[in-house]
């Protein structure tokens, strides 16, 4: 059977929430449960989940070193000459779970990317932003603005390798990087100043089935009360 798009972004967002505060059980239910998704696609997203992973692996480390050695508690090594040096039990606690919620994070960022095409995402957000309008926020702005950036994604890479500098052009690594960001931002600029006003067409999004919302309920009772019955 196949899911609504609007419920599937629902159950992700479902997912993310419940996984703000996190602790033992829900990590293990949830790593569980996306582990059953990957494989019941033949595990083909698994690559794609460690792209992305990859890319951010120095957020991820950035993230721990800062639980580790910035939050008070006990050290985890008891020796006196190097105590105030080294990372504390606590922070190494915090950190790990922290890093671990955030890893699941971004592996149900990438199943769901690849569970949903363009279209499809993009008329889910547009479905989701309507009531919006009750406060004066228009749905399709919202949605206009998440194909730009999608857009924008894809012409990156492209703008990037456009412009990066040639071989032995120059010979300092901070200069290249510089070189690099000047020609990209300045690129990026004449881009912009030169786009035409754009226009989409949605396609048209029927109402999910009453049944298909249980998904994200039923999604947030097994991680609500995991955590109870384990605690």
């Amino acid at each position: 059977m196949k899911f609504h798009p609007v419920i599937l972004i629902v159950s992700f967002l479902v997912f993310v929430a419940m996984l703000a505060f996190p602790d033992a059980p829900a990590l293990l239910i949830s790593s569980l449960i996306l582990l059953s998704l990957y494989l019941r696609n033949g595990g083909v997203h698994f690559r794609s989940a460690l792209v992305m992973l990859r890319r951010m692996r120095w957020f991820l480390f950035s993230i721990l070193f800062v639980f580790c050695w910035f939050t008070p508690g006990a050290p985890v090594v008891q020796w006196s000459a190097l105590s105030g040096w080294l990372p504390t039990v606590e922070g190494l606690s915090s950190g790990l779970l922290r890093v671990a919620a955030l890893i699941l994070v971004i592996a149900s960022v990438n199943l769901l990317l690849r569970s949903l095409s363009r279209d499809e995402l993009l008329a889910a957000i547009y479905f989701l932003a309507r009531p919006l309008t009750l406060v004066g926020v228009r749905a399709e702005k919202v949605a206009l603005r998440m194909m730009l950036v999608f857009d924008a994604m894809g012409e990156a890479q492209v703008i990037t390798a456009s412009h990066r500098p040639e071989k032995g052009q120059i010979t300092r690594r901070l200069d290249s990087i510089g070189q690099l960001a000047s020609n990209v931002f300045s690129a990026v600029v004449e881009r912009a100043e030169n786009a035409q006003q754009k226009s989409m067409v949605l396609p048209a999004l029927e109402r999910p089935q009453v049944f298909q919302w249980s998904l994200p309920l039923l999604l947030w009772g097994v991680l609500y009360f995991s955590g109870l019955f384990w605690s």
